[in-house]
C-alpha cells in the first residue's frame, strides 16, 4: 500500500518535470529565432530580445493560447459534445484535486483563470450558414465612394417615412446606440435608444450592429403608421441607413465569429418583416456628412451611453479575449519593470515592451539591423561591453574617455567629421539618444522625422567603424570569436 501511494505521488512531479523540460527547450528555440532576427550578441539576455522584439514570453504565450481557446470552447453551444469535457475539467478545476491522481491539462489551465467572469458570454454556432438560404434584406448597398455614398442617402430624403437611421458612439468608456425616423421638416417622427454597456465589454462594433437590430423593430412601427398593406410583397422597400461599414459587411457575409448572435437576430427579424410584405435595404452612409438624419442618430446614441445595458445580447467572446492580451501584457509589463536584466535597454526606451519596438526593425537589413541591436541593447563591440565579458582590459575609447553608446554618438572628438550630417539630420533631437534610437514618450519632441533620425544614426554608427570587430587582420593571430563580420 505504501509503494503504491509513493509511486501516485511520484506522478504529479514526473508531469511537472516534463513540463518544464518542455518549456525549457522551447525557451531554446524562442531565443535562437530572436538571435537570428535581430542579428544579436549571444550575451543578449533572452528577456531582452522579447521585449525588444514585443514577442511574449514563451511561458505567458502559452497560458494566452490556453486561456483563449478555453474561451473558445465555452461559447460553444450546450449540446456540443465538448461540454461534457469542460464540465469535468471545470469540477477538478474546483474540486483542487488530492494531488495523487494524474492531472488533467484542461483543468490546470483553468486554475489560471476566473471562470465566474466568463458567465454570459455568447453561444456561436460553428455549423455554417446553408447556402440555399436567401438572402435577409433586399439589397445591401456599400459604395466605396464616400461623395456617392452621401449624394445616394440624401437622394432618399425625398420620402423620409422609407428611412431609418442607425447610429453607435462611445463616451467615458461606455457605449449607446440609436435608431430614429424623421419627417420631411427633418424633425423626429419615432426613435429609440439603448445603453449597451461598458467597453470592456462591448465594442463599437457589436453596438453598430444592435443599432441597426433596433432600427428593424422602427421599420416595422413606421410602416404600420403609414397604413401600408401587410400581403407579402406589397409594400416599398424600407431603408436602413448605417455608417459602420464593418457591421454592414458582417450582415452582408455572415460567418461564426464574434457577434453572430447579433446578426443572426438582424437576419431573423428581416426575414420576418418581408414575409409581412415588409422588404428591407441596408445602405451606408458616411459618417459626419453633415446628413440630419445620421447626426440626430448620433445625438441619441450620445444621450444613450450608459454603464447598464438594456438589450437582450450577452457579451462578445472578442473583448473577453481582447481582455485576456492586456492581462497578459500587463503582466509581462509587470515582470520588465522589476527585471534586472536589459539595463542599458531600460535607460535606452522606458515605454517596453511596445510594438513599436519591433517595427523598427521590419524594414531594415541585417547588417543594419546588427547595428541597431548593439545601440539599443548595450551589446556591441565597444570597450565597455568587452570589458564586462572579459575580453578586454580596459573600457576606454581612442580619445581616452569611456567608450559608451552615448560616448560615441554624441561626444568622441575622433568622429567629429562624421557626427557633422547626424547632428544636420537630428536636428533639435541631437543630444537625446533615447529619441535618437527610436523611443517615443520621452517627454522631447522633434521636427524631424523619426525614420530619417534613426537612418542618420545607423549611418553614422557604421561609418564610425565602433560596431564591428576590431581585432587584428591576421587570420592565424584573430580571435576565431572577434572575427570582423556584419552580423553576429
Amino acid at each position: 500500500m505504501g509503494k503504491i501511494t509513493t509511486e501516485a505521488r511520484r506522478r504529479p512531479r514526473a508531469a511537472q518535470l516534463l513540463l518544464s523540460l518542455a518549456l525549457r527547450a522551447l525557451n531554446t528555440v524562442q531565443r535562437s529565432a530572436l538571435i537570428q532576427i535581430l542579428s544579436a550578441f549571444k550575451s543578449v539576455a533572452t528577456a531582452t530580445m522579447e521585449v525588444e522584439l514585443f514577442t511574449l514570453p514563451t511561458r505567458l504565450r502559452l497560458r494566452q493560447r490556453a486561456q483563449i481557446t478555453i474561451v473558445n470552447l465555452l461559447t460553444l453551444p450546450w449540446d456540443h459534445p465538448i461540454q461534457g469535457v469542460l464540465l469535468r475539467a471545470r469540477r477538478r478545476r474546483d474540486n483542487g484535486g488530492n494531488g495523487s491522481g494524474p492531472r488533467f491539462p484542461l483543468a490546470e489551465a483553468m486554475k489560471t483563470m476566473s471562470l465566474e467572469q466568463f458567465s454570459g458570454l455568447e453561444t456561436i454556432n460553428p455549423k455554417p450558414t446553408a447556402p440555399w438560404k436567401l438572402p435577409a434584406f433586399k439589397e445591401i448597398d456599400i459604395n466605396p465612394d464616400r461623395e456617392k455614398a452621401r449624394k445616394n442617402a440624401a437622394s432618399l430624403l425625398a420620402n423620409p417615412h422609407q428611412v431609418v437611421y442607425s447610429d453607435a458612439l462611445g463616451h467615458d468608456n461606455h457605449l449607446g446606440a440609436a435608431a430614429v425616423v424623421l419627417d420631411r421638416n427633418q424633425n423626429i417622427v419615432v426613435s429609440r435608444k439603448m445603453a449597451i454597456g461598458p467597453m470592456a465589454h462591448w465594442s463599437i462594433h457589436i453596438a453598430e450592429l444592435i443599432g441597426v437590430y433596433y432600427a428593424i423593430s422602427l421599420a416595422l412601427k413606421i410602416f404600420h403608421q403609414n397604413g401600408q398593406s401587410t400581403r407579402p410583397g406589397a409594400g416599398e422597400a424600407i431603408t436602413i441607413l448605417s455608417d459602420s461599414k464593418s457591421a454592414i459587411q458582417a450582415i452582408k457575409n455572415p460567418r461564426n465569429t464574434s457577434g453572430q448572435r447579433v446578426i443572426e437576430a438582424i437576419n431573423q427579424s428581416a426575414y420576418e418583416l418581408d414575409s409581412r410584405g415588409i422588404p428591407l435595404r441596408l445602405q451606408w452612409i458616411p459618417g459626419h456628412c453633415d446628413d440630419p438624419g445620421n447626426d440626430a442618430a448620433d445625438c441619441l446614441a450620445k444621450a444613450a451611453v450608459g454603464p447598464t445595458k438594456i438589450h437582450p445580447f450577452c457579451r462578445p467572446v472578442s473583448r473577453e479575449k481582447a481582455a485576456i492580451r492586456r492581462q497578459i501584457l500587463k503582466e509581462w509589463e509587470d515582470e520588465w519593470k522589476t527585471s534586472n536584466k536589459g539595463t542599458h535597454l531600460r535607460r535606452i526606451d522606458t515605454k517596453l515592451p511596445a510594438i513599436r519596438s519591433r517595427r523598427l526593425y521590419q524594414s531594415l537589413p541585417r547588417n543594419r539591423a546588427y547595428l541597431l541591436t548593439q545601440l539599443r541593447t548595450g551589446h556591441s563591440w565597444l570597450a565597455t561591453h568587452g570589458k564586462a565579458l572579459r575580453h578586454r582590459e580596459d573600457d576606454k575609447c581612442e580619445c581616452g574617455a569611456k567608450e559608451t553608446v552615448v560616448h560615441i554618438l554624441i561626444d568622441c572628438p575622433r568622429l567629429t567629421t562624421e557626427r557633422q550630417r547626424l547632428r544636420k539630420e537630428a536636428g533639435d533631437a541631437f543630444g537625446n539618444v533615447s529619441l535618437m534610437l527610436g523611443a517615443k514618450g520621452q517627454g522631447i519632441t522633434s521636427s524631424s522625422a523619426p525614420g530619417g533620425i534613426l537612418d542618420a544614426v545607423l549611418d553614422f554608427a557604421e561609418a564610425s567603424q565602433r560596431f564591428c570587430s576590431r581585432g587584428p587582420k591576421d587570420p592565424q593571430q584573430q580571435n576565431p570569436r572577434q572575427r570582423p563580420t556584419t552580423g553576429p
